[in-house]
């Protein structure tokens, strides 16, 4: 038989969606402290993490993971805010000639989200 859920169990409250002004940033994906960031190129020392979330609340269980772009340049759009790029979507990643095109497998595997 099912449990039903005690009236006395708090679920978190969703945080208001947060306004969204959309900006393209373009960045390599490099690993730091065995998680993957986006180092932004016009300023390498800022590192983001990815969302698809347009709630603060849900930003880590919406996050993007990285690895495949790993050591790779990409163009996101999206929104700033603190240290996540909310509602983001990669539009395109950059190639040098030559180079491959595949996700990246040899990537080491990320030891925290």
């Amino acid at each position: 038989m099912l449990q039903q859920p005690t009236p006395n169990a708090q679920k978190q409250p969703d945080t208001p969606k947060l306004q969204r002004n959309t900006e393209m940033f373009t960045g390599k994906v490099v690993m730091v402290d065995g998680a993957y960031r986006l180092s932004l190129a016009s300023n390498p020392k800022t590192l983001l993490r990815l969302t698809r979330a347009g709630r603060e609340s849900d930003f880590a269980k919406q996050q993007i993971l990285l690895r495949k772009y790993y050591e790779k340049t990409i163009t996101v759009n999206g929104t700033l805010k603190d240290d996540w790029i909310f509602r983001a979507d990669i539009t395109g990643q950059y190639v040098p000639p030559g180079g491959d095109t595949g996700p990246n497998m040899n990537a080491p595997k990320e030891t925290r989200p």
